[in-house]
């Protein structure tokens, strides 16, 4: 998770595979650095179970001058946007050039031969189109997966040239095998022009260009890496080149089937940014089919705090009348009355405003500030329901293994006094609703939703990034000077429940300066069984 790389396929966005190297086997949830002031996370929620319960607590130093005065609760939901799609199964690479039953490629197939006549439904046209876009999605989570295990492979230490050369020729031979298996099911589809509606035509052109891309990109981006690698190109000389080759001939492919998404080492600034433009138009498209809405609308908390205000007007103009009749009874002249009649209406004014903060403390702790409808727009159906709350918290309300779980790095009690926080606090409550007659849509085994957390507004009031120090060496008895980097750290204390589950508390800490994010680094699980320094 330390200085994670960002490249083509660091987002969640346009990453579909999933248990990369930034997740702990035991951790629900994967973090990621997006950008400078972006931290990204995904959680998983499994269809099987219809309850869920997402919290977390982020631990902000005091010193970012963020709490209830200066972050308003529409700022926290501003700054934490989510966004919520089907999580790709998880399919070994080669297993997607099977043909057997009930195999993907071979339920594309029959899905296509539905289509090829003139007679077909609007709705088995509309299932085809997903089912290519489906599978092109499958090539890249699962072409990822397999990338994964060749840069783990060469990463190690010590080398282990066999074994990496069996890993890159285990995932060459799955990206020949399913190009060869799914091209002549595209070109048979593409032969029944005379029946094949235009819509599906063009969308098995994007879905052949999609595939063609994806693996030209993974085997391209092993093929630098390994020849950056001093160590792997000593052992293998030859590995990188022959990886690249693959690249190479997907590249040709797309030349000569003139689709629109061909490099040149010769390219203008100009090309390179159509290109570009394209390789993310059709990684949007064939992800696309995986995308739920979120509708999003006021929660109870609003109205009741609506109501809640005008019992609070009521009441503290109910009090100034009193105050008025009194005074009317016993004053004897104009100035008395008008003297108790306007300090009558400053107490009514403060009770007003009293009441107010009071009521709605007591609302924000019981009732949703927003309701989500979760809604598969493609298929027409709804997925669930979220009722979402946040908010800034006391420590003296923070459950007692929350607080463990932040403490079990501080050496004493008193450095919460040197270093105070104020803590944000985030909820969700998720429904899911069980799937119709036809079963789960795509075979997903589970929604991902992906966060993203920007945290540009908490570092405006951070400290230079770098300042000069000065020390005395006691060893040598002489006087140094030395740039000294000034870092913050963010804990996020956080759990994922389901029914019958309370979920395990986790914790991670988020270094950043005034740039921006440095690095993740996971602290401790809820057995608090490691220790990390602050």
């Amino acid at each position: 998770m330390d200085d994670a790389p960002v490249s083509d396929w660091a987002s969640f966005f346009g990453d579909l595979a999933r248990g990369s190297h930034t997740a702990r086997p035991d951790d629900p949830v994967e973090w990621r650095i997006h950008d400078k002031t972006h931290l990204e996370f995904a959680i998983d929620y499994a269809l099987r179970a219809k309850q869920h319960t997402w919290e977390a607590y982020f631990f902000v130093p005091e010193s970012f001058r963020i709490h209830e005065a200066t972050y308003s609760k529409k700022a926290i939901y501003d700054d934490l946007q989510s966004y919520v799609r089907y999580a790709v199964p998880e399919v070994p690479f080669h297993e997607l050039s099977s043909k057997a039953r009930g195999a993907h490629l071979r339920r594309l197939h029959d899905i296509l031969g539905t289509v090829q006549e003139a007679s077909a439904r609007d709705e088995d046209r509309a299932l085809a189109m997903r089912a290519l876009r489906f599978f092109a999605c499958l090539v890249r989570a699962s072409g990822l997966a397999a990338v994964r295990e060749v840069e783990a492979s060469a990463a190690a230490r010590p080398l282990d040239p066999a074994a990496l050369k069996h890993l890159t020729g285990s995932f060459l031979v799955s990206c020949g095998a399913v190009i060869a298996a799914i091209r002549p099911i595209l070109d048979e589809a593409r032969s029944t022009t005379a029946s094949l509606s235009d819509d599906i035509r063009r969308v098995v052109d994007l879905a052949d260009e999609e595939i063609s891309l994806a693996i030209e990109t993974l085997c391209a981006d092993i093929a630098v890496k390994l020849e950056a690698d001093p160590e792997v190109d000593a052992a293998l000389p030859d590995l990188a080149e022959r990886v690249a080759k693959y690249a190479v001939l997907e590249a040709r492919y797309r030349a000569r089937k003139q689709y629109d998404s061909v490099g040149s080492a010769t390219a203008t600034k100009r090309e390179i940014e159509h290109f570009e433009f394209r390789r993310h138009v059709l990684k949007r498209f064939t992800s696309s089919v995986l995308w739920l809405s979120l509708e999003v609308r006021e929660g109870v908390a609003k109205w009741v705090t609506y109501s809640v205000y005008a019992l609070a007007a009521m009441l503290a103009m109910l009090a100034a009348i009193l105050a008025g009749v009194r005074a009317s009874n016993v004053s004897d002249n104009f100035f008395r009355y008008a003297v108790i009649v306007v300090l009558a209406y400053a107490v009514k004014d403060r009770l007003k405003a009293f009441l107010q903060e009071a009521f709605s403390k007591f609302v924000s702790k019981r009732y949703a500030d927003r309701l989500w409808t979760i809604r598969d727009r493609e298929r027409r159906r709804d997925v669930g329901s979220v009722r979402e709350r946040a908010g800034f918290v006391p420590f003296r309300r923070l459950p007692a293994p929350v607080l463990d779980l932040r403490r079990i790095t501080l050496e004493h009690a008193l450095e919460e006094h040197a270093r105070p926080e104020r803590v944000i606090w985030h909820r969700k409550d998720v429904a899911l609703v069980a799937p119709g007659p036809e079963g789960t849509p795509l075979d997903s085994p589970m929604l991902t939703e992906i966060f993203r957390l920007n945290i540009g507004h908490w570092l405006s009031h951070t400290d230079d990034p770098r300042r000069r120090i000065v020390f005395a060496d006691p060893k040598d008895a002489s006087v140094y000077s030395a740039m000294a980097p000034r870092v913050y750290n963010i804990n996020v204390i956080y759990r994922l429940a389901g029914p019958g589950s309370d979920g395990e508390w986790h914790r991670i800490r988020v270094v950043v300066s005034r740039k921006g994010i440095i690095r993740i680094e996971p602290v401790a699980n809820g057995k608090l069984e490691e220790r990390s320094r602050d």
